[in-house]
């Protein structure tokens, strides 16, 4: 079996240290070993660190490219992501499912972690929700924080992985920052796999998943930009997946997967936020999804839609004015 943190330190020593000044990032080595890439926290970042950020956050499992979101006379830049192993990729290692000690930002939010080392501590409800478990003596962690992680965080992760500090590598970014917009916003497998997971479809019958998200335009403000990307993700996706299992499976489940069957749709993320006190971790688990779904059944050749996309929210949180 694959390790996929095998792969993703492969990414963080191959194609991200070796050229951080080249993407706008800095490495630091903390006191205690461990290594801390500065992807868009202090450092700029920019659309190259954030290919890499998702393609380690994924463990090299899928693809990332740059494309266009057209809607209804909308026209924004879209990251969309192509993944063969969406359930190791996504639930064992890119959800955000890590909660991380408050650190005292000044927007009152606090850090989230993800990332490949979930599958190997798999130490939340995401990541054990599919049996894939990693076994390797280094690990990549992803921080989506306002402040760069210390040795304290290096530590948790190290202990929880069972692996030396100096073998930790972090990659951090702002929410707002570019690299931090562009890898939520990539963020639409992982979403919509735990959305049908929940609703009861059998994940393992999934063969493949693709997404496609407009890039929430970058913001200093981290409540905006967290309610921007959440908004693009909640009204703004597509996803497609191809399946193999009996149509009735996927009768059974496609219209309860969309935002749009959600009991908070066409609320505003802003106002969902607030009322979870700026933490993600308490914020109604009913807007675990994306806005549109498309499911092809390979034993069939079907194809099964539901769902719809909202560019009057898009517009309203993203500010975008004519």
């Amino acid at each position: 079996m694959f390790s996929i943190n095998q792969r993703a330190v492969r990414v963080v020593k191959e194609e991200i240290l070796p050229q951080a000044e080249e993407l706008n990032c800095r490495c630091h080595i903390l006191s205690n070993g461990a290594t801390v890439v500065d992807m868009g926290v202090d450092a700029p970042g920019g659309y190259s660190a954030a290919l890499l950020f998702i393609k380690a956050t994924i463990g090299a499992m899928g693809h990332a490219v740059y494309g266009r979101f057209r809607e209804d006379g909308l026209d924004l830049p879209s990251i969309d992501v192509y993944i063969d192993h969406p359930q190791e990729a996504c639930l064992s290692s890119q959800f955000s499912g890590w909660k991380l000690p408050a650190n005292d930002a000044p927007s009152g939010i606090n850090p989230i972690g993800s990332g490949p080392a979930r599958a190997i501590a798999r130490n939340d409800i995401f990541s054990q929700a599919w049996s894939y478990k990693d076994n390797h003596h280094e690990t990549v962690f992803a921080a989506q924080t306002q402040r760069l992680p210390d040795e304290a965080v290096a530590e948790d992760v190290a202990a929880a992985c069972g692996v030396s500090l100096e073998n930790v590598y972090i990659l951090a970014a702002r929410t707002g920052s570019l690299a931090g917009c562009i890898q939520v916003c990539s963020r639409t497998v992982e979403a919509s796999i735990w959305r049908l997971e929940r609703k009861g479809f059998d994940i393992s019958k999934i063969i493949s998943g693709m997404g496609t998200c407009p890039i929430a335009p970058p913001i200093a403000d981290e409540c905006i930009a967290m309610d921007r990307v959440n908004t693009a993700l909640l009204y703004g996706v597509t996803v497609r997946y191809v399946v193999n299992c009996k149509d009735e499976e996927i009768e059974a489940v496609i219209d309860k997967v969309p935002f749009n069957a959600s009991r908070r749709y066409g609320e505003r993320f802003a106002d969902i936020f607030e009322e979870g006190h700026r933490d993600f971790y308490l914020v109604d688990k009913d807007i675990h999804t994306v806005a549109r779904y498309e499911i092809v059944n390979y034993a069939s050749g079907n194809q099964f839609s539901a769902g719809e996309i909202r560019v009057d929210m898009l517009r309203e949180s993203f500010g975008l004015r004519g």
